[in-house]
């Protein structure tokens, strides 16, 4: 199940999940072997309808693994949080979910490494505008 988390605790959450990937990858002695552990994904999800929002949502709790989170930001957009996952995981994820909701949102992704996480917020109101 995927955590629900307040979008005031984004730079937290990801900087943990990157730690937390971290501490695996060298318990695990993964460091050459699994390049999209590396990555996160961050998707925006918009939706023209709030029923189908609040539908999408009970879902995603549901669905994602206890390493995503994700956050309702309003009656149009969720922004999902998928540590591990390169974009094109994150593509693959999204179509499915997409076509079983029947279409009834769009979605834009963004991958990111580590060192490139400086100014989430920027990040997101950029990925949020291109729609």
């Amino acid at each position: 199940m995927a955590q629900v988390f307040d979008l005031s605790c984004l730079q937290s959450l990801i900087n943990y999940s990157f730690a937390n990937i971290a501490r695996v990858k060298k318990e695990l002695n993964l460091d050459e072997f699994i390049d999209s552990l590396d990555f996160l994904s961050i998707a925006i999800l918009k939706f023209e309808d709030p029923q189908d929002l609040k539908y999408a949502v009970e879902l995603l709790n549901k669905i994602l693994r206890n390493s995503d989170a994700f956050f309702n930001e309003s009656n149009s957009f969720v922004s999902l949080i998928l540590p591990g996952t390169d974009k094109s995981g994150a593509m693959f994820v999204l179509e499915d979910f997409r076509e079983f909701l029947g279409n009834q949102f769009e979605y834009k992704v963004i991958e990111l490494k580590q060192e490139n996480i400086k100014d989430l917020g920027k990040i997101l109101f950029e990925l949020k505008k291109s729609f």
